[in-house]
């Protein structure tokens, strides 16, 4: 394919449910004039999925793999068109507020339709009469094949070819890479688990976003849920907040285990732009570790939200020590409010010996790195007998003030003092936060 290089910048579709109506959900180009237009004008590449009503497989393939939650997000980066070469029973639909006659396999599209667009793909692309079908055929936006697929394809072989087809259209970034590069992408598809997230940072650290596109691609073809965490979990650095839109996208994966490796690591990258979809995933979350790491991500990708300060208000009432700690340490963000300030200070008292909560109210007052809380973050401590408290006011005043909650001369003894003190905050989480990680030496 001779185009220039077009790196996608992918956007993940809302998840449909697997039904045949769901193909309506499915964005399904009219006629090949008008798809290869589309891709023309858009950059992207053109899926034409040829069908026979008639073959099983084809019928197998349209109604579980174009509504898998899993496989819709990537056929969103297609201009997709439908053929089907025979006639068969329509359906009636209402598409925008008018009743159509329709095929039951496409939804928006009806016989006569499907019929032209297999035989004018038939005239512009094949010399021959007979056509072998379920057939996928992949074109650049300069109007050329570059890739085809005869025969069914189950979930994990369709999901890969969909992201090779995505890389190949690419294909100025894909074959003229580095070996650096490639050795990295390679050691994120095939390797363990720790070198996964090392390659991942590996290639996060050259800050070329076109070399990130791929690497998405490359770990939404890894099946195996917790690898894709740990590549997921890899972006959770403040210094890759650049990445975040890449991030963001895993939040409507069907896994709610990578929805919420990508939480906690839009949280550690202080992602903006994520509010709404946190808003969204906490609505419906049940996990009740899943609802705290979301509460948790709020206070860091806020953008001072009026939504989110009063929903972490409401919930510094939950009855879970460890729901409380994620509002605190969101509230911290919001503590240039007064309001927030008197809310901290009296729930500090009524937390009474829970080390945990206090811990979090005092660690709370650094984020915003504002000296001018120093004074009211030193009045919750005043009377305080818990000795590991009024050592974190001390670690706090510091942090407001250098940067760091430990001083030169504490050394390495003070950095293990520290972690161990914020270990009450950060140590049970089920997935651990990059910093905690590598302060126990496992990150």
């Amino acid at each position: 394919m001779n185009a220039p290089m077009k790196i996608l910048s992918l956007t993940l579709a809302l998840a449909l449910s697997p039904t045949i109506d769901a193909q309506a959900q499915v964005t399904w180009e009219p006629t090949l004039e008008g798809a290869l237009a589309k891709a023309r004008e858009g950059g992207k590449p053109l899926l034409i999925s040829m069908h026979t009503s008639t073959e099983v497989a084809c019928q197998r393939m349209l109604k579980k793999l174009y509504t898998d939650p899993a496989i819709v997000p990537i056929l969103s980066e297609f201009v997709l068109l439908p053929t089907c070469f025979d006639d068969h029973d329509e359906v009636m639909k209402t598409i925008d507020g008018k009743k159509v006659s329709v095929s039951p396999l496409f939804g928006t599209l009806n016989c006569e339709q499907l019929r032209r667009n297999e035989s004018d793909v038939r005239r512009t692309f094949f010399d021959k009469s007979e056509v072998k079908v379920p057939q996928h055929i992949f074109v650049g936006d300069d109007g050329k094949p570059y890739m085809k697929k005869i025969y069914e394809l189950k979930k994990p072989a369709f999901i890969t070819l969909l992201n090779n087809a995505l890389v190949i259209y690419g294909s100025d970034a894909a074959d003229g890479m580095d070996k650096v590069t490639k050795g990295f992408l390679r050691t994120v598809k095939t390797g363990p688990g720790k070198s996964k997230r090392k390659a991942v940072k590996g290639l996060l650290d050259l800050e070329d976003p076109r070399k990130v596109d791929i690497l998405y691609l490359t770990i939404q073809s890894i099946h195996r849920e917790r690898d894709k965490g740990e590549c997921i979990r890899a972006f959770g650095k403040d210094s890759y907040g650049w990445a975040s839109a890449t991030v963001a996208k895993w939040l409507r994966d069907p896994s709610e285990h990578v929805r919420n490796c990508a939480v906690v690591s839009l949280e550690e990258m202080k992602a903006p732009g994520v509010t709404e979809q946190l808003l969204a995933l906490f609505k419906k979350a049940r996990d009740k570790e899943y609802r705290k790491d979301i509460l948790r991500a709020l206070g860091p990708c806020s953008e001072e939200s009026e939504e989110v300060k009063s929903l972490l208000i409401k919930h510094v009432k939950d009855r879970r020590e460890v729901d409380r700690v994620a509002c605190y340490l969101s509230l911290g963000y919001f503590l240039d409010d007064e309001e927030v300030q008197r809310l901290l200070a009296r729930q500090f008292k009524k937390e009474g010996k829970s080390v945990p909560a206090k811990t979090a109210i005092i660690w709370a007052y650094t984020y915003l790195r504002d000296e001018s809380l120093i004074e009211p973050m030193r009045a919750l401590v005043a009377n305080e007998k818990n000795h590991q408290l009024k050592y974190m006011a001390d670690a706090a005043e510091l942090k407001i003030r250098t940067g760091t909650g430990v001083a030169r001369k504490d050394g390495r003894g003070g950095h293990v003092k520290l972690h161990k003190a914020l270990g009450a905050i950060f140590g049970n989480d089920k997935i651990l936060r990059n910093r905690y990680k590598y302060w126990k030496g496992d990150g």
